[in-house]
C-alpha cells in the first residue's frame, strides 16, 4: 500500500517555467496553459510563470488570441521556458482606389522607375494609368528615427530581462536567501521584478530581496514548497 501511495503523489508533479514572446522577450501573463492528457488548464501570471500538473509524455499546449500556439511534449519536468511567436498578417496590403475595385481584381503594384527605386516613380492617373514624367516620394526621416529608437529601446529591454533572470535564478539568489529546489522556484515565480521595478532609482536589490524573503517566510512552509504554489496564491490575489 506504501507503493501505491508514493506513486500516486508523483502522478500529480508539476510542470513549471515561463513564457516569453520570442522576438522581444517580453514576459506574457494570460497565457492559456493545457495539458491535453488530463485536460488540465491554467493561464500564465502577470510575470510570465505557470504551474501545471504534469509528468513524462504528456502534451502540454500554450495558447492565446494573438500567438502561434505552440505545443510541449514533456520529456522532463524541469523548469522550461517556452516562446511564442506573434501572428502576423499575412496578406499584403491593398489600397482600394474608389468603387472600380472590386475582389479578385486588384491593380499590380507600381513600376519603379528606371533606376529601380521607390522613392522616385512613374506618375500616373487616379486609374493607375501613366501621364509621363516621374514623382518623388518624400519620406518620413522622424518615422525612421522612431522606429530606431523603439529598435534600441527593445534591445535595452531585453538586456536588462536577460540580467533580471539571470540574478533571480537559483544559481544567482544562493548566496542571497537559503533556498533550493521548489521552495528557490516558488520564491523566483513570484518575487522576480519586473523591468520598472528594478530600474527604479530607489531600487536596492538585496534590501529587496531580503523584504521579499522575509515576506515568504510568513507562508506556511508546506505551501512554499509545494508544487502548486501558484494556485494557492491566487484566491488571495483575486
Amino acid at each position: 500500500m506504501m507503493i501505491l501511495f508514493v506513486s500516486g503523489v508523483r502522478a500529480q508533479d508539476n510542470l513549471t517555467g515561463r513564457i516569453y514572446e520570442a522576438k522581444t522577450k517580453v514576459m506574457l501573463p494570460g497565457i492559456i496553459v493545457k495539458n491535453l492528457k488530463t485536460q488540465s488548464t491554467t493561464i500564465s501570471d502577470h510575470t510570465g510563470a505557470y504551474s501545471i500538473p504534469a509528468h513524462i509524455g504528456d502534451l502540454v499546449v500554450f495558447s492565446a488570441f494573438s500567438y502561434v500556439p505552440d505545443t510541449l511534449y514533456v520529456t522532463s519536468l524541469k523548469y522550461t521556458e517556452i516562446s511564442l511567436v506573434l501572428k502576423s498578417n499575412m496578406l499584403n496590403e491593398v489600397r482600394v482606389t474608389g468603387q472600380e475595385t472590386r475582389l479578385g481584381n486588384l491593380k499590380a503594384a507600381p513600376t519603379l522607375s528606371p533606376i529601380n527605386s521607390q522613392a522616385l516613380t512613374y506618375s500616373t492617373d487616379s486609374k493607375g494609368n501613366y501621364t509621363g514624367g516621374l514623382t518623388a516620394h518624400i519620406f518620413d526621416s522622424h518615422s525612421a528615427e522612431n522606429k530606431r529608437k523603439h529598435e534600441a529601446q527593445v534591445t535595452k529591454d531585453e538586456a536588462i530581462k536577460n540580467k533580471i533572470a539571470e540574478i533571480f535564478s537559483p544559481k544567482g539568489l544562493k548566496d542571497y536567501i537559503p533556498l533550493e529546489g521548489q521552495e528557490m522556484q516558488n520564491f523566483i515565480v513570484t518575487y522576480t521584478p519586473d523591468i520598472k521595478t528594478y530600474t527604479d532609482p530607489n531600487f536596492n536589490l538585496t534590501t529587496y530581496i531580503n523584504d521579499s524573503y522575509q515576506e515568504f517566510l510568513k507562508i506556511p512552509e508546506s505551501e512554499r514548497k509545494s508544487k502548486t504554489f501558484q494556485q494557492i496564491l491566487k484566491p488571495a490575489d483575486q
